[in-house]
């Protein structure tokens, strides 16, 4: 294309400089795979208070629950045993640190559920259960219960936090040689 450009035309734009086309590529921000590490740090710090604390007041319990306040704990001490060293290779963009922080979500979610199903399918807590109230009650809570190990599952499956982990075992990229300045133009 000539310029000036025609009437009635926009110019186009120009090429870039030659010493503007580096191959070096911005690394990925990380901003999901970050968020998902805080929660799984929290998550495991919770998940040892938890466990602790389900498996101190298994006495306590009537003896037909006990099983599930035991399966409770177990699971927490395993959701800590997965969420902080998965945590941890999270922030050194290890690729195993996702799968293991998914685990322990995941984990946390089906405990979750499961004791959500126990407790509905006693007669001493469902009493609530037979009204529509008492169903979403439980659900909601349950939801909102659940929402951080959620949160925490999305975001260390979702496509950028891979990336960012995939990022973190390439070489260092050096930028392509300096080519010059663009050549100059005569006008007329």
């Amino acid at each position: 294309m000539t310029y000036p450009p025609q009437p009635g035309q926009y110019p186009a734009a120009p090429p870039p400089y030659p010493g503007e086309q580096y191959s070096v590529q911005q690394p990925p921000s990380g901003g999901t795979a970050i968020t998902a590490g805080v929660l799984a740090v929290l998550g495991a710090l919770w998940g040892v208070f938890s466990g602790i604390l389900n498996l101190g007041v298994v006495d306590e319990v009537v003896d037909d629950l006990k099983w599930i306040v035991v399966l409770q704990g177990t699971v927490y001490l395993v959701e800590f045993a997965t969420l902080l060293p998965g945590a941890i290779l999270l922030f050194l963009r290890k690729p195993a640190g996702r799968w293991l922080v998914a685990l322990g979500s995941a984990l946390h979610i089906l405990q979750g559920v499961i004791a959500l199903i126990v407790l509905a399918s006693d007669d001493r807590f469902n009493r609530n259960l037979d009204t529509a109230a008492g169903i979403g009650g439980g659900i909601g809570g349950l939801l909102v219960v659940l929402s951080p190990a959620i949160a925490t599952l999305v975001l260390v499956l979702v496509p950028l936090t891979a990336r960012w982990c995939a990022w973190g075992k390439r070489p260092p990229q050096q930028p392509g040689p300096y080519q010059g300045p663009p050549p100059q133009q005569q006008q007329w």
